[in-house]
């Protein structure tokens, strides 16, 4: 029970900038066109922000070579797994690159680290902050990637390509790739962190400020842009990346794991890592980069919500087993 209140008190903050998001669009006070321009703000300044705080601020110092290189692998494996179930599935090559995302990025973050310090107390969750040290740059990359490339396709298929490109220009997507913001927000926080330099107060205050705008606004915006008959219409893909991103996708990342004995601390970092609901900056990074956004916010929605019973399920079922 208490595991499950701690999944209430972590949701139930989203779901209320969720709803509030939905009130405001209700009221006139935040129009179609003023949401989508806050959510390219998000994109291009505050989630940049938020990518480096998370890495800078990390104890990266306890990483050992085989918990990082299993996070990270694990990581660009069940990407490349995703991103061709979702390719097999769906034609449209904007809602592939929304579900592929949707199924392997984890909201870890926001909701993880609560969690983890309800099952292993304040101040030690050491092992999840270094899982999420390695996993989150992978996301950013590996998002912005199939981002690029569903959405660039997306734009051929609908005409808006450059006249007479029939395929796709890697040029175009490598350059896309490097001059992405989150990535630049990423790299810069693991060189701050790797040459060990403490950010002044003042600086470190701004930075703690625009990180802080990220997770109210984007739900906020997320609520004025989901629509109740958008996800009756969507309702095969939502199960299908439900069912992966809760159930499968976690399973699956912590076999091996289970396996090579890994228990406690670690395996809880396994699991808080792989079997979070999706995270709320995929929502808007897919409407800025050319992809399904209402499909998008669909899946942080849907999964945030089932992710209260999923993860009290399988904190229960490991403890059974003696695993956490």
């Amino acid at each position: 029970m208490n595991n499950l209140i701690v999944s209430l008190k972590v949701i139930t903050p989203l779901m209320i900038y969720m709803g509030l998001g939905v009130a405001l669009k209700r009221s006139g006070k935040l129009p179609e066109k003023l949401n989508s321009d806050i959510n390219k703000l998000l994109v291009t300044v505050f989630l940049p922000f938020l990518m480096f705080k998370n890495i800078y601020n990390a104890d990266l110092s306890g990483i050992s070579g085989g918990f990082g290189l299993y996070a990270g692998v694990a990581t660009i494996i069940g990407w490349c797994v995703c991103f061709g179930l979702c390719s097999l599935v769906e034609k449209d090559p904007a809602r592939v690159g929304s579900m592929t995302q949707g199924m392997f990025r984890s909201n870890a973050v926001i909701f993880g680290i609560p969690v983890a310090e309800s099952l292993f107390g304040v101040g030690n969750t050491v092992e999840v902050a270094l899982a999420l040290a390695i996993c989150v740059p992978v996301y950013n990359v590996l998002s912005v990637v199939v981002l690029e490339i569903c959405g660039q396709k997306a734009a051929i298929a609908k005409g808006k390509a450059a006249a007479g490109r029939t395929k796709l220009n890697v040029g175009s997507i490598l350059l896309g790739i490097a001059r992405n913001k989150l990535i630049w927000g990423a790299m810069l926080g693991i060189l701050v962190n790797a040459l060990n330099i403490d950010l002044p107060d003042p600086l470190d205050s701004v930075v703690a400020g625009m990180s802080g705008v990220v997770t109210p606004m984007a739900f906020i915006t997320l609520g004025a842009s989901f629509s109740l008959k958008s996800a009756k219409e969507n309702r095969r893909d939502l199960i299908l990346v439900t069912a992966v991103k809760l159930a499968v996708y976690p399973l699956i990342y912590m076999l091996l794991p289970i396996r090579w004995g890994w228990t406690g601390h670690i395996l809880g970092a396994m699991l808080l890592t792989s079997a979070s609901p999706t995270a709320i900056s995929s929502f808007p990074m897919a409407r800025g980069m050319g992809c399904d956004g209402d499909l998008a916010g669909e899946i942080v929605v849907v999964t945030s919500i089932f992710s209260i019973l999923s993860m009290f399920l399988w904190i229960f079922g490991l403890k059974q087993m003696g695993l956490l």
